[in-house]
């Protein structure tokens, strides 16, 4: 998402490898060669929030706003303002990325996700179709569509989703794990513990899918392999 020339290379290639505070150095550099660059104020902004500096974040995206209210930088604003736990103007930031452009689904996306945190489902749903709709392969706007059908009670709906957003990323556990807890919801507990096996040959030693394993064997009577799983869960959750 960066914009412009002003920022160069060796900020993003710093972060990208993880060197927060030369990343926040190059940036500075290319603020003070030129402090209208957007570019760099949205990325500094960006690297003060992986520090944990949310006021400093703020303060430079604010600024990357007011020179260059884009859709983007909007989004970017709402994202720290919920970092702040002020989830009205985030909102607000949401909505007028929108505006900006219609078609923006990171923006959709994320007015969603707010929704969801506020626990308003039927709202965070909507906008998950609209993300969906403006970007069908987006896998998170997927996944978390699901998620919200499922608190939602429309269970058929949240399966239809699960497979989907496996569909776009197989490797997921964390896809395989929540379908398994919709089937088990379901009563589908042969396909929950299919499920449960398979988030596990992708994230081995996760206690939370050995004990929803347990449950799904019990379900189906295999009491011994359950016991084994739920003695393998609390060992884990020890360490």
């Amino acid at each position: 998402s960066f914009q412009g020339t002003c920022i160069g290379s060796s900020g993003i290639n710093a972060e990208y490898g993880g060197k927060m505070n030369e990343a926040w150095k190059q940036f500075t550099a290319a603020i003070h060669i030129d402090e209208k660059c957007c570019s760099a104020l949205e990325a500094r902004s960006i690297v003060n929030l992986q520090m944990g500096h949310l006021f400093g974040a703020f303060c430079d995206i604010n600024t990357a706003v007011n020179l260059n209210p884009t859709s983007t930088m909007l989004t970017n604003r709402g994202v720290i303002q919920q970092y702040m736990k002020d989830p009205t103007n985030a909102m607000s930031d949401f909505q007028q990325a929108i505006a900006a452009d219609p078609k923006y689904s990171l923006a959709y996306f994320n007015a969603a996700n707010l929704y969801f945190n506020m626990r308003i489902f039927e709202k965070a749903l909507r906008y998950y179709d609209l993300a969906v709709i403006h970007s069908k392969d987006d896998e998170g706007a997927v996944l978390n569509r699901a998620i919200a059908k499922v608190l939602l009670k429309d269970y058929e709906g949240a399966l239809v989703d699960f497979d989907a957003a496996i569909k776009l990323n197989p490797f997921a556990a964390h896809s395989y794990f929540n379908r398994g807890n919709l089937h088990l919801t379901m009563g589908q507990n042969a396909l929950a513990e299919e499920d449960y096996r398979k988030a596990l040959s992708l994230q081995p030693n996760d206690s939370s899918s050995y004990s929803q394993l347990a449950v799904a064997l019990g379900r189906q009577f295999k009491k011994v392999e359950a016991l084994d799983n739920y003695k393998l869960a609390i060992k884990l959750n020890e360490r």
